[in-house]
């Protein structure tokens, strides 16, 4: 973060900078609105700039058995040009290498899910997934099993039938769609 407000405070130098070179090379004075007015412009086109290319900047960098699963979109008043376009600023990926199965029970995933969002730390979750029950449960380390492998009493959260975590876990599941 403090790298991104250092970068919009040079640019705003810069760009003030350039306009005061082209005005002397022109031999012309320049108006006195217009040095802050083209540093303020370049500072407020970077931020958004940064604030729209952070998504693709940050999923370019996953390797590729990370499958984005969903991006959620975002507003802000205070910005209000997000208002008219959102930007994604926090993202779900499922870690298709981590992606465990039990033999005994076909029909349950248990997946590392990635929950990135901007100027937080990302949370790694380990989740049950249902493929053939819209539904997920999340692992803890003192989850009981039974017999057959599945889980005795999870707390199961149901979830839309077009869920794109759960619909990612299960299509990098073996049999399942």
């Amino acid at each position: 973060m403090i790298w991104n407000l250092i970068g919009t405070l040079v640019l705003g130098v810069a760009a003030a900078s350039v306009v005061l070179v082209l005005f002397r090379v022109l031999g012309r004075p320049a108006p006195r609105w217009l040095l802050p007015a083209a540093a303020g412009i370049a500072m407020l086109g970077f931020h958004i700039w940064t604030d729209y290319s952070w998504f693709r900047r940050t999923t370019a960098e996953l390797p590729g058995h990370v499958v984005v699963a969903q991006g959620y979109p975002s507003s802000n008043p205070l910005q209000p040009w997000t208002l008219v376009v959102p930007r994604i600023d926090r993202f779900s990926a499922v870690d298709t290498n981590r992606i465990r199965h039990n033999p005994e029970v076909p029909d349950l995933a248990m997946a590392v899910v990635y929950l990135v969002a901007r100027w937080n730390p990302t949370v790694e979750a380990n989740q049950l997934y249902d493929c053939r029950t819209p539904r997920r449960a999340d692992v803890s380390a003192d989850m009981e099993v039974d017999a057959e492998g599945r889980p005795v009493d999870p707390v199961w959260v149901a979830l839309p039938p077009d869920d794109p975590v759960r619909l990612a876990v299960c299509r990098a599941s073996p049999g399942q769609s």
